[in-house]
């Protein structure tokens, strides 16, 4: 739409993992070093982790385009194989004529036809895309492929590339002799705001054939790196919409103006929203911070929490200072899980695929959402509220409460103690399912799926959830929007009264926030493992809330509706 406007012959910001527009930075040029020095090994695996949006996927196209045609690549992308669909794949893309059979059969082919390739100098190459989501079956099934050898070296040279919770995964006992042979391990960070520039720069000059450069301002640059905090795939989101908000205004260059615009347009994107309270230098957003956390664990192994948890974005719509009240009736000890969850049987991971693949997406929200507001002991939703998740938020809003959209891991679930609607991915369905979780332990979880809560094992979740929940919650004590030092009064001393309920302030509730109560808001945050910026917004509240312990608030009870 704005090439010809901006001279430029390509869209440079598509989401697409074209290597033409692979940005090397230190931290890729490692990263597809430790891929190039994995052929040379003689044993072992290359194992590859990155945040999500970071540039993995690129980073392998990059890499399979340097190969020569003495290396044979099976790329694998599903992560969903049993242990013999994978066989059958990878012996199909490596070419072996007995491509069938049994898994002995196969394996026996197999090793045949690698050693043929070896004789002949060729070597051939297994590449596991996603691997964060392959079973434990399926990773003990490429362990006994590595067994695979002469008396020198392995016939196949093993890739294992994923999110960060695969680093979380390989420490599992199960994958002890397999995470023993990785003999390369490199992750992906984001990138720093020199990058960042530089990126965007980069990807105009591929797309203009080097004629085109700065059509950003430095301004520009420098928030577009605030709001994605360097992750590529949201650079390209906000830089390309912030093409479109120049073009239409007919200017020749972006502005962080035309950024800002464009972040506040960006409604798929779970961004920090833009409080006016806030200079234009503000920390980043929410969903992006929320990736670093989901390095420290997978639902699975979630003894460990967050590192940190970020803080921001308005705690209400920025047209009210505090939701409407209700008045829920209130929830005692006993109450805080629905009673059903807490005798909810366990169902086998296969037939709740199967349950989840058979509803409607829509239908599956909107009933999941159902046991949410009912553990929150309000109102049900009218017929009018169809739209769910589009309309999450005004339906919250009727009901007392507020939204908050977040990518992370069951550690973070489990931090913030309050249901949460799930964005689910089944295998053969094209939209995402819904379930509202509303128990965890350390077993596993209570899902409310088309009306009626299951107990679910960790590692189903961990296959199914991709990180994407909606919590809802209640701003008890009426804070209003996200605020810290700058702000004095009732809003102040509300917070004073709340943070010495939880034995973090000493002081008087005098409605200014003073270096006492910039302690006292900084050590809660460190004590909880949120982000220390002393910004009080929806995490800290949140998390405040819960420690105070006297609010009618469901929670996630420990143990509820685990099988006994």
């Amino acid at each position: 739409m704005y090439e010809r406007f901006f001279g430029l012959v390509d869209a440079p910001f598509r989401l697409t993992p074209d290597p033409r527009y692979f940005f090397l930075s230190p931290k890729h040029r490692e990263a597809l070093a430790h891929l190039r020095l994995g052929l040379t090994e003689p044993g072992g695996f290359v194992c590859i982790t990155g945040d999500i949006g970071t540039g993995k996927t690129t980073l392998l196209r990059t890499f399979f385009e340097g190969l020569g045609p003495e290396v044979a690549i099976a790329y694998v992308f599903n992560p969903s194989l049993s242990a013999e669909e994978l066989l059958q794949r990878i012996a199909r893309e490596l070419g072996v004529a007995a491509a069938s059979g049994t898994q002995a059969d196969l394996t026996d082919a197999l090793n045949v036809h690698l050693l043929a390739e070896r004789k002949a100098g060729r070597l051939s190459v297994v590449v596991i895309d996603e691997a964060q989501a392959v079973s434990i079956e399926v990773l003990e099934q490429l362990r006994l492929l590595s067994n695979l050898e002469t008396s020198t070296e392995k016939l196949l040279r093993l890739v294992l590339v994923g999110q960060p919770q695969l680093a979380a995964l390989l420490v599992d006992p199960a994958l002890a002799q397999l995470n023993q042979r990785i003999t390369l391990r490199w992750h992906l960070g984001p990138l720093t705001a020199e990058e960042t520039a530089a990126y965007v720069r980069h990807r105009l000059s591929v797309a203009s054939g080097g004629k085109v450069t700065e059509l950003f301002t430095r301004p520009a640059l420098r928030l577009v790196h605030r709001l994605s905090r360097g992750v590529p795939r949201l650079v390209n989101m906000i830089a390309h919409r912030a093409l479109l908000v120049a073009y239409v205004a007919r200017r020749h260059r972006v502005s962080a103006g035309a950024v800002l615009r464009a972040y506040r347009e960006i409604g798929t994107v779970p961004l920090r929203r833009w409080s006016p309270a806030r200079p234009v230098g503000w920390a980043a957003a929410v969903a992006t911070v929320v990736l670093a956390v989901v390095t420290l664990g997978v639902p699975r192994l979630e003894r460990r929490l967050p590192a940190a948890l970020p803080d921001g974005g308005p705690a209400a719509p920025v047209a009210h200072e505090a939701p409407p009240t209700l008045a829920p009736a209130p929830l005692d000890a006993a109450a805080t899980a629905p009673a059903a969850a807490r005798a909810a049987p366990a169902a086998p991971p296969a037939e709740l695929e199967q349950r989840l693949a058979g509803l409607e997406a829509r239908q599956s929200a909107r009933v999941a959402l159902g046991a949410i507001l009912a553990a929150w002991r309000v109102p049900g939703l009218g017929a009018d509220e169809a739209d769910v998740p589009g309309q999450l938020e005004p339906i919250a809003w009727r009901r007392g409460l507020e939204v908050l959209p977040l990518t992370g891991n069951l550690s973070m679930l489990r931090l913030l103690d309050l249901p949460a609607l799930l964005e689910l991915r089944v295998p053969g369905a094209t939209e995402p399912r819904y379930a509202g979780l509303l128990g965890v332990d350390d077993r596993g979880v209570v899902l409310s799926v088309d009306g009626a809560p299951v107990w679910a094992d960790a590692a189903f979740l961990d296959r199914v959830w991709l990180g994407r929940a909606h919590i809802l919650w209640r701003d008890f004590e009426s804070l209003g929007r996200t605020f810290g030092a700058e702000t004095r009064g009732p809003q102040v001393a509300r917070l004073q009264r709340l943070l010495a309920r939880v034995g973090a302030y000493g002081g008087a509730a005098t409605g200014v926030f003073d270096a006492t109560t910039t302690d006292a808001v900084l050590g809660f945050q460190r004590s909880r493992l949120l982000e220390a910026d002393c910004r009080v917004g929806r995490f800290t509240r949140i998390v405040l809330y819960a420690a105070a312990g006297s609010y009618p608030r469901p929670t996630l009870a420990p143990g509820a509706g685990a099988p006994s």
